[in-house]
């Protein structure tokens, strides 16, 4: 984490964490703070300029911030960190013209790692967090069937879009030369996430945002972290596949994520659960699915009947 002050100093002179700094960054203390350093934006009072004579070279062993700031805590001038008002945050860029240069029309979505809060702002579900919180239940649609909100309709617009953007999607058949065996026993038409250099992001994103709901629901089961080979979007039409055949998954726990909206982008489409003859519309968008996956939760994929259904798939702890 990158700020422009530090809470404490250590005896060489350089950054030390105070206790309270974590709490000042994320604005869950609110005030005017006293710290021994600054850097890159700061304030002087004109009165004190005249009292400043070359404090960036007071102390030629250190960088010129680090210098100005022992100064000022020599000389007993106070600094102050203001956290009273929110004006945003840096956003890390480094690799932002790599990401574009490579062919992707979001670039936004690969920035999980660089810019966390940013992409978080975006791209996980406004809702996600209160399901969380102790005592809230998580909505089960059937049994051990868990349906809650995981990702934003921005997120599900730009997946679409970038998957059609590639535009190399399977043909559905049992022949599959993306798998090791190169045969797939239950095809769909899809797209990994590997295909698009996509499956590293999505198994963070996964195990930091999907395995806490998992432990919440699947009480006593534990695997940090998160794995998975199988990660796709699937597209479904009357005229390709409009439907998939009952199966297993080949995961511990899978998630079916809703991409676009039935009524508007399509017709038909759901899930059944022919163990319990129980069907999931499955037609909130940016809801997953949660649900065992091998022995106890045989499904299929209802037929779509009008336009373009999209879901991403995950096989998760195969």
């Amino acid at each position: 984490m990158f700020t422009n002050f530090w809470g404490a100093v250590a005896s060489n002179g350089y950054y030390a964490r105070s206790e309270d700094y974590l709490a000042i960054v994320q604005r869950k203390r609110i005030g005017i703070w006293n710290v021994p350093f600054l850097t890159s934006a700061i304030l002087i009072n004109k009165e004190k300029m005249k009292e400043m004579k070359t404090p960036y070279y007071y102390d030629k062993t250190l960088d010129v911030d680090m210098s100005f700031c022992k100064w000022a805590r020599d000389k007993g001038h106070f600094m102050y960190a203001d956290n009273e008002e929110y004006f945003g945050f840096l956003v890390v860029s480094d690799d932002y013209g790599d990401i574009v240069h490579s062919g992707k029309i979001h670039p936004e979505l690969w920035e999980i790692f660089e810019n966390r809060e940013l992409w978080e702002s975006r791209y996980v579900h406004p809702d996600y967090h209160k399901l969380l919180e102790e005592g809230v239940e998580v909505k089960q649609a059937c049994p051990d069937v868990y349906d809650y909100p995981l990702v934003s309709e921005r997120f599900c617009k730009e997946i679409i879009e970038e998957m059609e953007h590639y535009g190399k999607w399977s043909d559905g058949s049992n022949k599959d030369e993306r798998l090791a065996g190169g045969y797939e026993n239950v095809p769909t038409r899809d797209i990994h996430m590997n295909q698009i250099g996509f499956d590293r992001h999505w198994l963070f994103f996964m195990d930091e945002y999907v395995r806490p709901m998992q432990e919440k629901v699947f009480i006593g089961y534990y695997h940090k972290p998160i794995e998975s080979n199988m990660m796709f979007v699937v597209r479904y039409r009357p005229d390709e596949q409009a439907s998939l055949r009952p199966h297993h998954d080949a995961s511990t726990f899978s998630i079916d994520i809703a991409l676009n909206k039935r009524g508007v982008d399509f017709e038909g489409g759901g899930v059944r659960y022919t163990r319990y003859n129980c069907t999931v519309l499955a037609d909130q968008v940016g809801y997953a699915m949660m649900f065992p996956g091998r022995l106890t939760h045989l499904h299929e994929g209802l037929p779509t009947t009008k336009g373009t259904r999209y879901i991403l798939v995950s096989f998760i702890n195969p």
